[in-house]
């Protein structure tokens, strides 16, 4: 089993990592989050944009409007 590790996203700036705050759900292969850098002497924000792109493994309970927006 491969280890498990979280995603973060670091400050283009400053490279400290940024937190999230929020998200609003485009379509349910879709979501924007806001993100800010906690480092005090940069406070850099930003909106971050996170998609599904391409399945690796097939669901066992597929929605059908899923599986067709990933096969495309």
């Amino acid at each position: 089993m491969a280890s498990s590790a979280s995603a973060y996203i670091r400050c283009p700036h400053c490279n400290e990592r940024m937190r999230t705050h929020g998200h609003v759900v485009f379509s349910p292969l879709t979501k924007q989050l806001t993100a800010a850098c906690h480092n005090p002497d940069c406070l850099f924000s930003a909106k971050v944009s996170i998609e599904i792109s391409q399945q690796i493994q097939p669901s066992l309970q597929p929605k059908p409007e899923i599986t067709a927006a990933l096969t495309r």
